[in-house]
């Protein structure tokens, strides 16, 4: 089978910085296995160094192909225009701050070219300070659909930097929710594994994510934030991913977690 056609989904925001910027999509253009385009979805207007960046790299890079939205949307509403937008069979998910490993894509497209039942693959995720200096951890998710199927009961089953989608499977499961500041992608995940799409993982790291400490810290803490995540908890609850004893445990941990000093937890 031919490898498939890829559509780069990649957000920015004026918050992210332009030298990380930089490097994402650097290692976009560096990688063994080209994808098809690159979808920039600007979200809002962006800083004048952001500009300059995106401008650089559409100048050496034909694929680039840039979205803006008038306002931002926030992540969901930025990454729905992106889907809107894709015009190739396979969307592979990519941060503004995080860098490919070179080889990503091919080792992807070869899984996908060989598992033809797959819609969504993804992989773990080498984790660094907010420099890319320091290795801090890996965050491994397990390989096949049963795994993925159960772990996804207690847990995020995808690193979202990582992940490849099929295009029409992700329209047709009406793409990202809004869970504000959550992250949005554990409740699209769940839609995928409840309606009979197949899902796997990459046993190696294929991206380097910047998690730093303000990831574990003040970033992902707070009232706001809690209400927002027990919101999408009860949503997976009520499609059936888990059961009430499994909701009333993420209920307990999410709350202690989130509402902890920070000094006291690591996510």
């Amino acid at each position: 089978m031919p490898l498939p056609s890829i559509s780069v989904l990649m957000p920015v925001y004026k918050g992210d910085k332009a030298e990380d910027f930089d490097l994402a999509l650097e290692s976009i253009w560096m990688q063994t296995y080209p994808a098809n385009e690159i979808i920039v979805v600007q979200d809002g207007p962006l800083t004048a160094e952001l500009e300059t960046v995106l401008e650089k790299w559409q100048e050496q890079n034909a694929t680039i192909k840039p979205v803006k939205l008038k306002k931002n949307l926030g992540l969901s509403g930025a990454l729905n225009a992106g889907i809107d937008a894709a015009q190739y069979e396979w969307i592979a998910r990519m941060d503004a701050d995080d860098i490919c490993k070179a080889d990503r894509f091919e080792k992807q497209a070869n899984y996908i070219a060989s598992h033809t039942e797959i819609s969504i693959i993804g992989s773990w995720i080498d984790e660094y300070d907010e420099h890319m200096k320091e290795k801090t951890g890996v965050r491994r998710v397990p390989e096949t659909h049963s795994k993925i199927r159960n772990y996804a009961k207690w847990r995020c089953p995808f690193n979202h930097m990582t992940v490849m989608y099929k295009t029409d499977a992700v329209r047709e499961l009406g793409k990202y929710r809004n869970y504000g500041a959550v992250g949005d992608d554990y409740e699209l995940w769940a839609r995928f594994l409840l309606n009979g799409y197949k899902a796997a993982n990459i046993q190696e790291s294929l991206v380097n994510a910047r998690t730093g400490t303000d990831f574990f810290g003040n970033r992902r803490r707070g009232m706001k934030y809690l209400k927002n995540e027990l919101k999408e908890v009860g949503d997976l609850y009520r499609m059936g991913l888990f059961n009430r004893g499994i909701w009333l445990f993420h209920v307990i941990m999410k709350s202690v977690v989130r509402l902890m000093p920070a000094g006291f937890v690591k996510g």
